[in-house]
């Protein structure tokens, strides 16, 4: 849901002629959801100004998104910094910052790991994996037709956990995906001024 949801927002921003983590502070409510978003602007040093406001006519491009989401019962927040090849299309994940605040921490450095393999792993979605289907099965059944992404082509991930020990705890299962899904399609956007609404990328 975050990945349509969180592009509407970042549009909103964009026709209100506003930064995107600006827009959102300013239209969301909830200290919980405010936790996160703050945490990962500032883990990314988020410097505010309008997405997509200068196209660079490079042949490389790069762009940054901002998005909140969740799977479940927890709060996340991702930004992402891509870079985008004009000529080839091709996409990178370049750095990956990720927020969640699941109530009581337990362990906050296996927090830190689940949020690390949700960045990389929502990298890998966004740009490579599909599942496709012949009229009468699946045809991604190895890793040449259902490719993910290599060591060599993960982002640099900064993982932020936001404690809140008066709160029980409620989990870290996947409630960044779907955060840093939506900041990789706003950071494309604010690359090329161009939306893709459908993944992989």
């Amino acid at each position: 849901i975050s990945f349509g949801a969180e592009q509407v927002v970042d549009e909103l921003a964009y026709l209100a002629n506003m930064d995107p983590y600006l827009f959102r502070r300013q239209n969301m409510n909830g200290d919980r959801w405010l936790a996160v978003l703050n945490a990962v602007a500032d883990a990314a040093k988020w410097s505010p100004r309008k997405a997509a406001a200068a196209l660079p006519k490079a042949r490389v491009v790069k762009g940054r998104g901002i998005a909140v989401g969740t799977h479940l019962s927890s709060y996340g927040a991702a930004v992402a910094e891509i870079e985008v090849n004009r000529d080839t299309g091709v996409i990178v994940a370049k750095r990956m910052y990720g927020a969640i605040e699941a109530g009581q921490i337990v362990n906050p450095g296996f927090v830190e790991n689940q949020i690390t393999g949700m960045l990389v792993q929502a990298a890998s979605r966004m740009l490579k994996e599909e599942v496709t289907f012949s009229r009468t099965n699946v045809t991604s059944v190895d890793w040449n037709s259902y490719p993910i992404l290599r060591c060599s082509e993960a982002p640099e991930v900064f993982p932020v956990v936001v404690k809140r020990q008066d709160q029980p705890s409620t989990g870290v299962g996947e409630e960044v995906i779907a955060a840093a899904a939506a900041a990789i399609a706003n950071a494309f956007f604010d690359a090329t001024g161009v939306r893709l609404r459908e993944q992989p990328m």
